[in-house]
């Protein structure tokens, strides 16, 4: 018999997409976009099953109805959100520390490229950076640089295990949820390692029900933006007429006018006259011909330019270094859970070029994760990723465009030119020259594996154990063949390098839950942890190859000049970690823990360290004195105190260094000899230890109008002592230097998220979350070195601790504050006498003499902005109809500044280069902000780099499923999305303001299709 039927929620809304399963059978359906369905069951005592997620699932007796109306109730406790909170999970409501959680499947349409994608502007304080080539790589920062010289890059922890491997191996589509750990009690639990923050994130898992296979394909073009425009062949030979007039003195420009002014443009001289200048013997007649190679001559153009201009031949050297880069990234995914197993496979296929031709990046990477309920106490399972990616391919040496004339000409497809190398036969190369005779693979492969095992064990105790093996292999090799002009004279070189890591890490992890009287919850969580990692490297090198270098870096031993290294390291470390977490009335909540580490790269006397947090939560809206009426819903107050550690210093810092070299002596006949010769670099420090990051946190989640409002606030204040220094030391210890532990840092900022629910009515959706962050860093203490203070008179009125110029560090400022002579626009023709004191001259950067007394020197550098933005901000807008979603988002980095010295015109050869179509100071175009072409900078020209990005556009349409269900599809996807649309309200006006270099603009196409 067939039965069919109605499924909707308790507002009396249509289901789509609920699972009807006919109990104990596989047999099934889903519903349609009205939330019907129609399934055929054996007879009148068969029972469905339905469910859907959010909520909880219902068992229906079909009896003697042909027609069923189900009403499914949402699951309270399944739409709490679970929040990986280290070595376990937490409901978000029970949360006493500083996390932001990112669902990544909010964000599939938008086709992330990798991890950063995901992240980027999602989460307050979170600082990503952008991508610039194929393999679209960006930094990561948690609320700002807590050390000087030590690692600053967030803690990964992958699956509740510590990552080792590359964020580029982790494929965007396996991602389910990425959770970032920000304050020191939320990261305490991984103590040395995390004082940088850490991003916790989990990959996806199988869920009950049919087998479901989803089906990826993202193919997308990508362009350069933001391009400043180089010059032409109009603009060039200007840019040389400017150049040369402003080298020559006034008066001999005055005795030879308008000597380097096109012949056919001169006002008021005779051609003739204008002609012999320069000539030794002046001629009595001169053809248009004769004139034309005079002026261009006397413009430094060289004999091959000269000839393109008569041929007319001019090459867009922009053109021909820039692609529209194609991109395409595919995916299959299989997923499925029954009561006893649940498994999860992927595949990714990853081909990307790069906005700069030559530029490409390959990936495959491979996931598998399966876990096995065994018996009703042992659960087992296995997560493992592999991945292997190419990152040999040769970008052109794009950097060539601005500086080879338009007038010297592409001959790379011409063996029998003498200018295919240098087309103006003087130093600008051809971008694409150098990699015609450069072979090159620069492979990495590698296995990370997680396996895993669950018992429980008698009074709520539960035991785990992961051991995470993790392999990793590279191998390079380069060949620069003797038939390229830059290596014939050394016979051709080649390198090859292979290079293996192992590591593992054991974590012993157990855990008991319980709660009492319905009030008291109590959680424990215990961790023994043990680490070991080795890394072997063999380099050989060779060149002068005889007879010839054909085979490259496959016969290594024909370089008649060859030599190898090896580098083996090893390292080890444990530690022990207990946490306790008690809620009272799901209103009181308390966290405690405490990590003992140790690390082999430490000194001998400080091997461990201790890292404790206590955090405390209180939600006041529960309190019965407080009124929440129906505009406040919800209110929390966090606090947290913790302390973190930093170990990235390498893996012998604390133990002298040592190198050998070959050094040549004469005997006493005067015969020359080489030795092998082993001495000390570093000093030894058997008292090195971690830095230690501690910090405070006060934090409010708050939900306001009906919970229309969601948001929190966060402040804290984080104190890096013991700062990972190496420090100078004078020649006569024999040591150059010391890794030591000085000085402190301190951060402190504020972050603010909200999150507002517009419009949720029907098929109509519209949510907008806003982010906000701010950081100010300071240095509190350096080296402790104390010196004089001095008064105006020269009197001693006091003593503190001393600044390092050299490094730009000073007491009190922040490491990336600004520490320079203060521009004061240009020196102009009427400062001509005051501009020669400096050894300057109109035309160049003016800088302020802040004590005049004529010498620019450090007492004029003074302290002005800042290198990092002083606050950032995101706005992300989501708006749907029916199956059709909008998204887009916006993100800026505000009041910071960057060096521009492109601005000084003071190229090294103008004579014989190209350049960005600048403006350049003139006399009769005195502007303020650029420099005469050659100009003399003694300084830095700073520009505020300030910018509004629209960062991704999205659009995408899920069809009607009743459209889909005789084709057996679940779902099909179609999305387009624009990234990097445009970039505003900056005065930054090269390149990016973000990179400063080429950024890509994307636009990309996706299908998702589930089966």
């Amino acid at each position: 018999m067939v039965v069919k039927g109605n499924v909707k929620d308790e507002n009396n809304e249509p289901l789509p997409g609920v699972n009807i399963i006919l109990k104990g059978t596989q047999q099934g359906t889903i519903t349609d976009a009205d939330g019907e369905f129609s399934i055929s069951v054996p007879d009148e005592e068969s029972v469905i099953v339905c469910s859907f997620v959010g909520y909880a699932s219902r068992e229906v007796v079909v009896g003697n109805r042909n027609y069923l109306e189900i009403l499914l109730h949402e699951d309270k406790k399944a739409l709490e959100e679970i929040v990986v909170v280290g070595y376990g999970t937490s409901k978000k409501g029970d949360l006493t520390g500083a996390i932001s959680s990112i669902r990544a499947e909010e964000l599939s349409a938008q086709a992330p490229r990798n991890v950063q994608d995901i992240l980027r502007a999602n989460a307050p304080g979170l600082n990503i950076g952008i991508a610039t080539d194929a393999k679209a790589e960006a930094s990561l920062s948690i609320r700002g640089k807590g050390t000087l010289t030590a690692g600053n890059s967030p803690l990964i922890v992958l699956n509740n295990v510590i990552y080792e491997g590359a964020l580029a191996d982790i494929n965007p589509t396996d991602i389910a949820a990425i959770d970032v750990l920000k304050d020191a009690s939320a990261a305490a639990v991984y103590g040395s390692r995390s004082s940088n923050g850490v991003i916790v994130i989990t990959t996806k898992k199988g869920k009950k029900g049919k087998p479901v296979i989803t089906l990826a394909s993202n193919t997308g073009l990508a362009f350069s933006a933001s391009q400043p425009k180089i010059l032409d062949k109009d603009s060039f030979l200007k840019f040389r007429q400017d150049y040369n007039e402003g080298r020559n003195s006034e008066s001999y420009l005055a005795t030879y006018p308008q000597i380097f002014v096109n012949p056919f443009d001169l006002n008021g001289i005779n051609q003739l006259d204008w002609y012999n200048y320069d000539q030794k013997t002046p001629v009595t007649s001169v053809n248009d011909e004769q004139l034309t190679t005079k002026w261009l001559s006397r413009l430094n153009l060289t004999t091959p330019e000269i000839a393109n201009y008569f041929a007319g031949n001019i090459t867009r050297w922009d053109k021909l270094v820039f692609q529209r880069a194609l991109q395409q990234d595919y995916n299959i995914s299989v997923s499925n859970a029954t009561d006893r197993v649940s498994q999860y496979f992927s595949l990714g296929y990853t081909d990307r070029e790069g906005v700069i031709v030559g530029d490409r990046y390959k990936n495959i990477r491979v996931r598998l994760n399966v876990e096995s309920k065994i018996t009703s106490f042992l659960t087992a399972g296995i997560n493992t990723q592999f991945a292997t990616r190419n990152e040999g391919y040769l970008k052109s040496d794009w950097g060539q465009m601005t500086m080879i004339s338009p007038y010297g000409s592409n001959n790379i497809d011409d063996p029998e030119s003498g200018y295919r190398r240098r087309p103006t036969g003087l130093d600008p190369v051809n971008p694409f020259y150098d990699n015609l005779y450069t072979e090159r693979i620069d492979r990495r492969q590698n296995v990370i594996t997680t396996l895993y095992s669950k018992i429980n064990l008698p009074f709520g105790i539960e035991y785990n154990l992961n051991f995470s093996p993790y392999y990793n292999w590279y191998e390079y090799y380069n060949h620069y063949s003797s038939r390229g002009d830059n290596w014939a004279s050394v016979g051709g070189s080649s390198t090859r390098t292979l290079s293996k890591r192992y590591n593992w890490q054991l974590d012993n992890i157990v855990r008991w839950k319980r709660e009492f009287a319905n009030m008291h919850r109590v959680e424990v969580t215990l961790l023994a942890n043990a680490e070991k990692a080795q890394f072997w490297q063999t380099t050989a090198n060779a060149s002068n190859y005889s007879p010839n270098d054909i085979l490259g870096y496959h016969r290594l031993e024909a370089g008649a000049v060859s030599t190898v290294s090896s580098e083996d390291t090893y390292q080890t470390g444990n530690a022990l970690m207990g946490r306790v977490f008690y809620s009272l009335k799901d209103r009181y909540m308390l966290t405690a823990s405490v990590r003992r580490d140790g690390y082999s790269a430490f000194g001998k006397k400080n091997p461990y360290a201790v890292f404790p947090s206590l955090a405390a939560g209180w939600v006041f809206s529960e309190e019965a004195f407080i009124n929440t009426g129906k505009w406040f819903n919800y209110g929390k107050l966090r606090f947290s105190w913790g302390e973190n550690g930093n170990r990235e210093i390498g893996q012998y810092a604390a133990l002298s260094q040592m190198s050998s070299s070959l050094t040549p002596y004469i005997d006493q006949n005067g015969n020359v000899y080489s030795t092998s010769q082993i001495y000390v670099t570093t000093m030894a420090n058997h008292n090195l230890k971690w830095e230690r990051t501690a910090s405070y946190n006060l934090g409010l989640d708050f939900g306001l109008l009906n919970n229309l409002l969601n948001g929190s606030a966060e402040a804290y204040v984080a104190t890096t002592n013991d700062l990972l220094v190496s420090r100078a030391l004078p020649d006569i210890t024999g040591y150059r230097s010391v890794m030591s532990n000085l000085g402190q840092i301190q951060n402190k900022g504020f972050e603010f998220t909200l999150t507002a629910h517009i419009l949720k009515s029907g098929d109509y959706h519209w949510t907008a979350t806003g982010n906000f962050s701010m950081n100010r860093r300071k240095i509190v203490s350096l080296y402790g070195d104390m010196v004089n203070v001095f008064d105006g008179q020269g009197n001693i009125t006091g003593r503190k601790e001393a600044d390092d110029p050299t490094n730009g560090w000073f007491i009190g400022q922040d490491p990336d504050r600004i520490w320079a002579y203060e521009r004061a626009g240009v020196w102009q023709q009427s400062e001509k006498e005051t501009a020669a004191i400096y050894g300057l001259q109109p035309g160049d950067f003016k800088y302020i003499d802040q004590n005049g007394d004529g010498i620019m020197n450090n007492q004029d550098r003074v302290f002005q902005g800042y290198q990092t933005p002083r606050s950032r901000w995101s706005l992300r807008n989501e708006a749907g109809f029916r199956g059709i979603t909008l998204s887009c988002m916006i993100y800026s980095n505000m009041n910071y500044y960057g060096a521009f010295q492109r601005a000084a015109n003071n190229y090294a050869f103008p004579d014989r280069t190209s350049d960005y179509d600048f403006p350049r100071w003139t006399s009769a175009t005195p502007v303020n902000d650029y420099a005469r072409i050659g100009s003399k900078n003694i300084g830095t020209n700073w520009v505020n780099k300030s910018f509004v990005r629209l960062e991704n556009i999205t659009l995408s349409y899920n069809l009607p499923k009743r459209m889909l269900e005789s084709a057996r599809i679940q779902d099909i996807r179609v999305s387009a999305s624009l990234q990097n649309a445009g970039v505003f309200m900056t005065r930054w006006n090269f390149w990016d303001p973000e990179s400063g270099t080429v950024t890509p603009r994307t636009l990309n196409f996706g299908i998702n299709v589930t089966l």
